[in-house]
């Protein structure tokens, strides 16, 4: 598998993320910074539809054919829905942005994809949110990378 795939799939597995693919495009790959950040936000863009368009189908499925997981799943979003529902209500879609933005670990576009599922925001509020999230922090790693990168 080349490296760009690599880098892409990276970025769009959850916990990993862009936040670690573009290091690893810099570092490793020796790509460009445009490049790296362009291959990892495009990445990281596929859970965002992946999450939006086939989550929502998936628990109606699990809810009739898997109970055992539906109730996982259930439990896992209530718990979501407890730690976030006020900064949502307070903050709207653009919570969304500012929890995708932020490089911390549970934070990306995974977990906010699946707010945005949870909280009902519909994808014509959500996806530009969640994009413009994605694009921050990629421009936040991609400062920290090539700090790092220049001071070592």
């Amino acid at each position: 598998m080349n490296g760009e795939l690599q880098v892409i799939l990276l970025s769009a597995l959850p916990i990993a993320e862009l936040r670690v693919a573009l290091p690893v495009a810099i570092l490793q790959y020796n790509f460009s910074p445009l490049y790296a950040f362009f291959l990892s936000v495009t990445g990281n863009f596929l859970p965002i539809a992946i999450v939006l368009f086939f989550f929502p189908p998936l628990l109606r499925f699990a809810e009739k054919h898997i109970p055992t997981l539906h109730r996982l799943i259930e439990s896992y979003l209530r718990s979501l829905e407890r730690r976030h529902q006020k900064k949502y209500q307070k903050y709207g879609a653009f919570f969304l942005f500012l929890f995708v933005a932020v490089p911390f670990p549970g934070t990306g576009a995974w977990t906010g994809s699946i707010l945005a599922v949870l909280f009902g925001i519909k994808p014509r509020a959500s996806i530009p949110a969640l994009v413009c999230g994605v694009l921050l922090v990629g421009l936040v790693v991609l400062y920290l990378t090539l700090g790092y990168a220049y001071f070592f």
